[in-house]
């Protein structure tokens, strides 16, 4: 019973380290993607960016990031946050820049255009508030 135990839990260890690579390579090719298109990083100086990606088919996009993120923007205002969506079956080369591998999947910028930091997987209102401030 405690080899189960054991086996999990460096499993689970293993599997926390690999996903922290995997968020690690995908900030390094977002900064690679910002440098390569300043507009992006500048588009509005001073305001927090989403870069948001998903696809029409995805259901937990559709259902629950999206309602979040419109909720977000309506609180937040086009004042003082800016948000991209991009559909990642129109543009698959955009989501591969960034080292998109599943949707929906979230880069928050700072106010300066650099990324803060990346969710993949649905992220609640709150936790995207809290991201938006420390930035």
């Amino acid at each position: 019973m405690i080899e189960r135990a054991l086996l999990a839990l460096v499993l689970a260890a293993v599997g926390f380290v690999l996903y922290r690579l995997y968020t690690r390579r995908q900030m390094g090719k977002a900064v690679v993607v910002i440098q390569s298109d300043p507009a992006l990083a500048n588009g509005k100086p001073g305001v927090p960016t989403i870069v948001y990606f998903s696809t029409p088919t995805c259901a937990p996009c559709r259902l629950q990031q999206t309602p979040i993120l419109d909720q977000l923007r309506r609180e937040m205002g086009d004042e003082r946050l800016r948000l991209i969506c991009v559909d990642a079956s129109e543009d698959p080369d955009v989501a591969d820049q960034w080292g998109v591998f599943s949707v929906p999947t979230l880069f928050v910028l700072d106010a300066e255009g650099q990324p803060r930091s990346v969710f993949n997987g649905v992220v609640g209102l709150e936790k995207l508030k809290q991201e938006l401030q420390a930035g």
